[in-house]
């Protein structure tokens, strides 16, 4: 049971490293609405895999608080993971509002830093 956890964390970790990348290149091409998407999918699935790791049953909730709180995410993270949980509910509709650089910038400097927090606690 313990080796089915791992594949699966494993699994996760790696869609959320995907989908960071994927955030680094809609960036690039300027489409932030889709980074900001990519961002909150990424810390998403990290923290999914390490609940996973921790042999914590999923909850199906996209809210990034929440999640946080599941895996004991530092207070730090709280401030910026409820807006970027805003932000994912925001950018799946059309809103019709721009969003600046340095906005998602943030956005992906936080998903680095709780997927590399998450690497920490394997």
């Amino acid at each position: 049971m313990v080796m089915k956890n791992i594949k699966e964390f494993e699994k996760w970790f790696r869609h959320a490293e995907a989908d960071l990348k994927t955030a680094r290149n809609s960036l690039k091409s300027k489409d932030y609405y889709a980074s900001i998407f990519w961002c909150q999918q990424s810390v998403e699935k990290g923290l999914k895999a390490l609940m996973i790791s921790r042999g914590k049953g999923l909850i199906r909730v996209h809210d990034l608080v929440k999640l946080g709180k599941e895996v004991d995410l530092p207070e730090r993270f709280f401030d910026i993971s409820a807006r970027l949980s805003v932000m994912y509910s925001d950018v799946r509709y059309p809103i019709f509002r721009d969003f600046e650089r340095k906005e998602v910038d943030s956005f992906i400097k936080f998903a680095e830093e709780v997927l590399e927090w998450i690497k920490e606690r394997i």
